[in-house]
């Protein structure tokens, strides 16, 4: 009788989540939602401050004293890569990496770079590394009133916190935080074998495609993936009765197949500099008048790769080491593939407590 029951419950739950998931979604409207102010716009570009918490009143002795949720004075400024929305960041109330920094007494900042159309195909690597991300910094900064900044980035987003230091060694970045940022592009594995074998007609295919479209990335993603992009949709019916599963992988799935378009002249320099040539390594980089030394990189470093991550592989990941020219530095090897390691079930407990822990440590 009560397995019977028990069955009929999971059955119930299902209808309820197929239904929700299959109608507006379990995790879509709430994804990106985190509570913020927008403190600098300019074109598609935005800047955004998370809002702190209120502050708490709480009795010690015979006294009320005020706890304030700010702990951490030198803000924090999170970059998105290219082709992805900034809510990666901010998946679901419950499951937020942005959150999870602001709960824990930093002043958070995330930049949007806005989605590219028709008007952005001359936009290059150069605009973000020498206008869009110092813009950001310096507002930041601005906002905050403070000296100091630290820079949180994943994939791309890390990339580009690593050409901003090593273009502008700027000494007001307290410390860089990276998460499955490859910088030995000749170490991605079936990805450098496959850079190299299209290499010869990848100009004309740029100039006939234009901005490189979002569900071409979307497409990649679930190539590198596997027979896991299949065999997922028979573990959501097996877990339907579970919302939490559900709401998982909504917004998972919601953020894989929602990626946005490369815009052309920085693909076909990512492409051509740093994934064909590899001048990330070399330290061959110029952006305008300025080449970028990763040498210049000396604030205290912390680089998290995932094991399981064949797109930033962790022999590309764990070049940082050598690159950089930091005394202090981190690499940490986590669970999780290139989507788990910043936004999977582990990523609380393997990479954003880590990074709380280890921020907390370098910044007043």
């Amino acid at each position: 009788m009560r397995r019977a029951r028990k069955a009929l419950d999971r059955t119930v739950l299902s209808l309820v989540n197929a239904m929700t998931y299959f109608g507006e979604g379990s995790a879509r409207s709430t994804m990106g939602n985190a509570p913020r102010d927008t403190v600098y716009e300019r074109g598609k570009l935005r800047l955004h401050r998370l809002r702190a918490p209120e502050p708490v009143d709480y009795e010690l002795g015979h006294g009320v004293h005020r706890a304030e949720p700010l702990r951490f004075r030198t803000p924090l400024l999170v970059i998105p890569p290219l082709m992805v929305r900034p809510y990666v960041y901010d998946l679901r109330p419950e499951h937020s990496m942005l959150r999870t920094l602001r709960n824990a007494g930093f002043d958070v900042f995330v930049v949007d770079f806005g989605v590219p159309d028709r008007s952005d195909e001359r936009v290059r690597l150069d605009d973000y590394v020498l206008d869009y991300v110092p813009a950001c910094v310096e507002q930041a900064l601005a906002a905050s009133g403070e000296k100091s900044i630290a820079l949180v980035g994943y994939c791309m987003g890390g990339i580009f916190g690593l050409l901003y230091q090593g273009t502008f060694a700027d000494e007001r970045v307290a410390a860089l935080v990276t998460i499955g940022s490859p910088v030995d592009f000749d170490s991605l594995g079936v990805v450098t074998v496959a850079a190299r074998m299209s290499a010869p007609g990848m100009d004309r295919l740029i100039n006939l495609v234009g901005n490189i479209p979002g569900s071409l990335s979307s497409f990649g993603f679930k190539l590198m993936s596997g027979p896991r992009t299949l065999t997922k949709y028979a573990d959501l019916v097996v877990n339907l009765y579970n919302e939490d599963y559900v709401r998982r992988f909504d917004s998972i799935n919601t953020w894989v197949n929602d990626m946005i378009p490369y815009p052309r002249e920085a693909f076909r320099q990512m492409f051509k500099e740093v994934v064909t040539a590899n001048k990330l390594l070399t330290n061959e980089m110029r952006f305008g008048d300025r080449r970028c030394d990763l040498k210049q990189v000396r604030c205290p470093l912390l680089a998290f790769a995932g094991t399981q991550d064949n797109l930033a592989t962790p022999a590309s990941t764990r070049q940082i080491l050598d690159v950089v020219g930091s005394q202090d530095k981190t690499f940490l090897s986590v669970p999780g593939g290139h989507v788990g390691v910043v936004a999977g079930t582990q990523a609380p407990e393997h990479v954003w407590n880590p990074m709380v822990a280890w921020l907390g440590g370098k910044l007043s």
